[in-house]
């Protein structure tokens, strides 16, 4: 809270008032913990990370800042839409429907089923005779 009386004193003497603010432990641990993308600013974790000989707490950052930054580049250039898919806009679109099949897929589908039909046809053809010769007298 300010000091009403500090303030005041400051401004008679025609000096600024400057209270510190007191952060939260809560919010410090969770934007140290939290994905930052902070090199395109200046800033350098890697830095902050080399003095303090790997004990800081922005070995987290460290490790995945070009992963973050990417993913925040794609947010803000409009890859992902307001549900949260990727939403892929341009190059080549096809809608439904229309697609003609080929000489050679219809000579394909045609040789495949008369095939099976034939390999079916022999497996009971061979079935027969296996069923006929299995009978003995005894």
């Amino acid at each position: 809270q300010e000091d009403p009386n500090r303030k005041a004193e400051a401004e008679a003497n025609g000096e600024y008032y400057y209270e510190e603010l007191k952060i939260s432990d809560a919010c410090t641990e969770m934007y140290e913990a939290a994905g930052k993308c902070e090199s395109i600013h200046g800033f350098s974790a890697m830095k902050y990370y080399n003095n303090n000989n790997g004990q800081g707490n922005y070995y987290n950052q460290v490790r995945n800042e070009e992963a973050v930054c990417n993913y925040m580049s794609n947010v803000m250039s409009g890859i992902y839409d307001p549900s949260g898919e990727i939403s892929i806009s341009g190059g080549r679109s096809i809608t439904g429907g229309g697609a003609a099949t080929t000489g050679g897929q219809k000579f394909a589908l045609t040789f495949f089923i008369l095939g099976s039909v034939g390999l079916a046809g022999y497996a009971a053809m061979l079935h027969q005779q296996l069923t006929k010769g299995a009978k003995s007298t005894l």
